[in-house]
């Protein structure tokens, strides 16, 4: 029992309720437990809650075997009973006696096999073709188990793999190639800072883009009114324009070729004519050389 009780304890209805059914249970307890130990002397415990609770436990338990094995034992014995007063047929005890007399041993084993298998099977009776239907349907019954026990164990090596590819990941995960950098938070505040400046720049330029005046026509193909087009003199001049579109494609596209030629020269003017004048020197020697070979040719 609890002896650590304060002033205001002693007054409170619902302590001492506890306390009146903590003493209850503690007597019912010593009950038990001087039955159990006849007349013996009852060991020494501490007396706590969690004490009382786990002898409360371990009594109904004990109870509750207690009668079961009572419950067995009684019908055991009015099975006994039953057998002892039915009344056995003096002409089958007969019958009996004689087949036990005569049987040789190797067909008491057989008949005390054909007994314990049919005992073994739970079948009514030792008909030969019912012991044989209930035997097949034991073994398809446990083959079926095996069957489904193997699947199991498949499945749980399955899982099992499944599990530690998941931890595996998971530690993987956990590494410090995954970690936040110490850094982000400031990469992300600058970010925001640029972020910000861009919006405002973007603004600027779209409200100077809003102040310059229209773009005038570059091209005098644009110059054409719509209404002209539907004249044939709108038509003509028309295709002149796309004429002179052709022509000033062609034009673009050798000045392009002209000037591929070039692409292997410097970005530094100086160097660029360092360079030409130095292929210039180059081309000179090629040319007396080649004057050179032909004058002799011709001399020859």
């Amino acid at each position: 029992m609890d002896t650590s009780l304060t002033p205001t304890d002693l007054f409170s209805p619902s302590k001492a309720r506890q306390q009146r059914a903590q003493a209850q249970d503690w007597a019912q307890i010593e009950s038990w437990l001087r039955y159990k130990y006849a007349g013996r002397s009852i060991p020494t415990f501490e007396r706590n809650e969690e004490t009382l609770k786990a002898l409360r436990a371990l009594a109904l338990a004990n109870e509750r075997a207690d009668e079961e094995r009572s419950l067995i034992e009684r019908v055991e014995q009015d099975a006994l009973k039953e057998l002892q007063e039915t009344d056995i047929n003096p002409a089958d005890a007969k019958i009996l006696n004689t087949i036990t007399s005569n049987l040789t041993p190797e067909g008491q084993r057989s008949l005390d096999a054909l007994a314990s298998t049919a005992i073994a099977l739970e079948t009514p009776n030792t008909d030969p073709e019912t012991l044989a239907h209930t035997l097949i349907q034991h073994t398809t019954t446990a083959s079926t188990l095996s069957n489904q026990l193997n699947h199991l164990q498949t499945l749980q090596s399955y899982l099992n793999t499944q599990l530690s590819s998941l931890r595996s990941d998971l530690q993987s995960l956990q590494s410090p190639a995954f970690t936040t950098p110490s850094s982000l938070p400031r990469q992300t505040t600058d970010w925001s800072r640029q972020t910000r400046l861009l919006r405002s720049k973007m603004r600027e330029y779209e409200d100077k883009l809003a102040t310059l005046p229209p773009p005038t026509p570059s091209s005098s193909i644009t110059s054409i009114k719509p209404s002209d087009l539907a004249s044939a003199a709108g038509l003509a001049s028309l295709v002149e324009k796309e004429r002179e579109l052709v022509v000033l494609r062609e034009r673009v596209e050798k000045l392009e070729e002209e000037v591929a030629q070039f692409r292997h020269l410097p970005t530094d003017k100086e160097a660029a004519r360092k360079e030409v004048r130095k292929r210039e020197v180059e081309l000179d020697g090629l040319r007396r050389a080649r004057d050179g070979l032909f004058e002799g040719l011709m001399e020859k």
